[in-house]
Protein backbone atom coordinates (compact mmCIF):
# COMPACT_ATOMS: atom_id res chain seq x y z
CA UNK A 1 0.00 0.00 0.00
CA UNK A 2 0.97 3.57 -0.95
CA UNK A 3 0.14 5.31 1.96
CA UNK A 4 2.14 8.77 1.42
CA UNK A 5 3.84 10.24 -1.17
CA UNK A 6 6.12 13.55 -0.75
CA UNK A 7 7.79 15.10 -3.80
CA UNK A 8 8.00 17.76 -6.39
CA UNK A 9 4.88 18.53 -8.05
CA UNK A 10 5.73 17.73 -11.92
CA UNK A 11 1.91 18.58 -13.52
CA UNK A 12 -1.51 19.36 -12.32
CA UNK A 13 -4.61 19.46 -13.93
CA UNK A 14 -7.91 19.54 -12.15
CA UNK A 15 -8.32 16.22 -10.82
CA UNK A 16 -4.60 14.56 -11.41
CA UNK A 17 -0.78 15.68 -10.39
CA UNK A 18 1.89 14.31 -11.10
CA UNK A 19 4.28 13.90 -8.33
CA UNK A 20 7.90 13.32 -8.82
CA UNK A 21 9.33 11.16 -5.84
CA UNK A 22 13.36 10.02 -6.51
CA UNK A 23 12.72 10.15 -10.01
CA UNK A 24 9.45 8.16 -10.23
CA UNK A 25 6.71 10.27 -11.46
CA UNK A 26 3.44 9.24 -9.25
CA UNK A 27 0.09 9.66 -11.53
CA UNK A 28 -2.16 10.55 -8.87
CA UNK A 29 -5.83 11.68 -8.22
CA UNK A 30 -7.25 14.41 -6.20
CA UNK A 31 -9.98 16.13 -5.20
CA UNK A 32 -11.22 19.19 -7.53
CA UNK A 33 -9.35 22.04 -6.57
CA UNK A 34 -6.60 20.75 -4.65
CA UNK A 35 -4.16 23.87 -4.43
CA UNK A 36 -0.15 23.16 -4.02
CA UNK A 37 2.02 25.79 -3.41
CA UNK A 38 3.56 27.39 -6.78
CA UNK A 39 7.00 28.59 -5.25
CA UNK A 40 8.27 25.09 -4.09
CA UNK A 41 6.18 22.85 -5.80
CA UNK A 42 6.77 20.31 -3.11
CA UNK A 43 3.68 18.27 -1.51
CA UNK A 44 2.86 16.02 0.99
CA UNK A 45 -0.22 13.95 -0.24
CA UNK A 46 -1.67 11.01 1.83
CA UNK A 47 -3.03 8.19 -0.08
CA UNK A 48 -4.89 5.37 -0.85
CA UNK A 49 -4.32 2.86 -3.74
CA UNK A 50 -7.19 1.15 -5.13
CA UNK A 51 -6.92 -2.03 -6.78
CA UNK A 52 -8.83 -3.41 -9.64
CA UNK A 53 -9.07 -5.87 -12.36
CA UNK A 54 -7.59 -3.99 -15.26
CA UNK A 55 -5.87 -0.91 -13.31
CA UNK A 56 -3.78 0.23 -10.16
CA UNK A 57 -5.83 4.20 -9.41
CA UNK A 58 -3.84 6.11 -6.56
CA UNK A 59 -5.63 8.71 -4.63
CA UNK A 60 -4.19 11.73 -2.88
CA UNK A 61 -5.24 13.93 -0.38
CA UNK A 62 -3.81 16.75 0.94
CA UNK A 63 -5.80 17.09 4.35
CA UNK A 64 -5.65 13.41 6.33
CA UNK A 65 -9.21 14.02 7.04
CA UNK A 66 -10.35 13.89 3.31
CA UNK A 67 -8.39 10.61 2.61
CA UNK A 68 -10.28 9.27 5.92
CA UNK A 69 -13.74 10.30 4.61
CA UNK A 70 -12.93 9.14 0.85
CA UNK A 71 -12.17 5.50 3.02
CA UNK A 72 -15.29 5.88 4.28
CA UNK A 73 -17.02 6.28 1.76
CA UNK A 74 -15.93 3.41 -0.30
CA UNK A 75 -17.22 1.57 2.49
CA UNK A 76 -21.06 2.29 1.44
CA UNK A 77 -22.43 -0.02 -0.83
CA UNK A 78 -23.02 1.97 -4.21
CA UNK A 79 -20.25 4.13 -4.36
CA UNK A 80 -16.95 3.71 -5.88
CA UNK A 81 -13.55 5.79 -5.85
CA UNK A 82 -15.26 8.53 -8.43
CA UNK A 83 -18.06 8.92 -6.86
CA UNK A 84 -16.56 9.01 -3.47
CA UNK A 85 -13.89 11.44 -4.82
CA UNK A 86 -16.29 13.84 -6.56
CA UNK A 87 -18.11 13.77 -2.60
CA UNK A 88 -14.67 14.50 -0.87
CA UNK A 89 -14.03 17.29 -3.79
CA UNK A 90 -17.84 19.05 -2.71
CA UNK A 91 -17.43 18.96 1.41
CA UNK A 92 -15.69 20.46 4.29
CA UNK A 93 -15.02 17.66 6.12
CA UNK A 94 -15.86 18.10 9.63
CA UNK A 95 -19.25 19.32 8.62
CA UNK A 96 -19.71 16.32 6.16
CA UNK A 97 -19.04 14.05 9.43
CA UNK A 98 -21.12 16.15 11.42
CA UNK A 99 -24.18 16.27 8.79
CA UNK A 100 -24.12 12.13 8.61
CA UNK A 101 -24.01 11.89 12.21
CA UNK A 102 -27.10 13.93 12.17
CA UNK A 103 -28.90 11.66 9.56
CA UNK A 104 -29.05 15.14 7.69
CA UNK A 105 -30.66 13.78 4.34
CA UNK A 106 -31.18 16.59 2.52
CA UNK A 107 -27.34 17.89 2.81
CA UNK A 108 -26.26 14.84 1.42
CA UNK A 109 -28.45 14.56 -1.51
CA UNK A 110 -27.24 17.98 -2.54
CA UNK A 111 -23.99 16.32 -2.99
CA UNK A 112 -22.64 14.85 -6.73
CA UNK A 113 -24.14 11.58 -7.99
CA UNK A 114 -26.03 11.00 -4.60
CA UNK A 115 -29.95 10.63 -4.54
CA UNK A 116 -31.89 9.86 -1.70
CA UNK A 117 -31.21 6.15 -1.41
CA UNK A 118 -27.53 6.94 -1.45
CA UNK A 119 -27.62 9.50 0.67
CA UNK A 120 -30.19 6.99 3.27
CA UNK A 121 -27.10 4.18 3.09
CA UNK A 122 -24.54 6.83 3.47
CA UNK A 123 -26.58 7.43 7.01
CA UNK A 124 -27.20 3.83 7.51
CA UNK A 125 -23.76 2.60 6.86
CA UNK A 126 -21.59 5.17 8.35
CA UNK A 127 -23.35 7.29 11.21
CA UNK A 128 -22.84 4.75 13.68
CA UNK A 129 -18.61 4.51 12.68
CA UNK A 130 -18.30 8.00 12.44
CA UNK A 131 -20.29 8.31 16.06
CA UNK A 132 -17.50 5.82 17.32
CA UNK A 133 -14.56 7.16 15.13
CA UNK A 134 -14.81 10.83 15.68
CA UNK A 135 -16.88 11.22 19.01
CA UNK A 136 -19.17 13.16 16.82
CA UNK A 137 -22.62 13.58 18.41
CA UNK A 138 -25.47 14.17 16.17
CA UNK A 139 -26.94 17.69 16.44
CA UNK A 140 -30.13 18.07 18.59
CA UNK A 141 -32.48 20.81 18.35
CA UNK A 142 -32.73 23.10 21.11
CA UNK A 143 -36.47 22.33 21.33
CA UNK A 144 -36.16 18.58 21.78
CA UNK A 145 -33.36 19.99 24.39
CA UNK A 146 -35.51 21.52 26.31
CA UNK A 147 -38.65 18.99 26.42
CA UNK A 148 -36.10 16.73 27.37
CA UNK A 149 -34.71 18.66 29.97
CA UNK A 150 -38.19 19.73 31.55
CA UNK A 151 -39.42 15.89 30.81
CA UNK A 152 -36.43 14.81 33.51
CA UNK A 153 -36.81 17.70 36.15
CA UNK A 154 -40.55 16.41 36.42
CA UNK A 155 -39.51 12.98 36.49
CA UNK A 156 -37.33 14.23 39.40
CA UNK A 157 -40.26 15.85 40.99
CA UNK A 158 -40.38 19.55 40.13
CA UNK A 159 -43.73 20.86 39.01
CA UNK A 160 -43.73 21.53 34.79
CA UNK A 161 -43.77 25.20 35.54
CA UNK A 162 -40.92 24.84 37.63
CA UNK A 163 -39.26 22.72 35.58
CA UNK A 164 -39.80 25.33 32.19
CA UNK A 165 -39.05 28.38 33.76
CA UNK A 166 -35.72 27.05 35.38
CA UNK A 167 -34.63 25.46 31.95
CA UNK A 168 -35.78 28.71 30.15
CA UNK A 169 -33.23 30.33 32.44
CA UNK A 170 -29.93 28.59 31.21
CA UNK A 171 -28.17 27.77 27.92
CA UNK A 172 -26.29 24.53 27.29
CA UNK A 173 -25.28 22.08 24.97
CA UNK A 174 -26.67 19.12 25.61
CA UNK A 175 -29.73 17.60 27.82
CA UNK A 176 -27.62 16.58 30.66
CA UNK A 177 -25.75 20.44 31.20
CA UNK A 178 -29.04 21.88 30.74
CA UNK A 179 -30.74 19.19 33.39
CA UNK A 180 -27.69 20.09 35.73
CA UNK A 181 -27.42 23.60 34.96
CA UNK A 182 -31.38 24.16 35.96
CA UNK A 183 -31.36 21.97 39.37
CA UNK A 184 -28.95 24.65 40.16
CA UNK A 185 -31.70 27.42 39.34
CA UNK A 186 -33.69 25.76 41.44
CA UNK A 187 -32.02 24.99 44.23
Amino acid sequence: MISMLKGQVAQHTGTQAVVMVAGVGYLVNVPLGTRFDAESNEVVLHTMLIVRQDALDLYGFVDQRQREIFALLLNVSGIGPKTAMNIVSSVEPNRFLDEVASENVAYLTGLPGIGSKGAQRIVLELKERIARQYKTRAKVSTSDMTGDAVAALVTLGYSDAQARKAVGKVKADSVEDLVRKALKELL
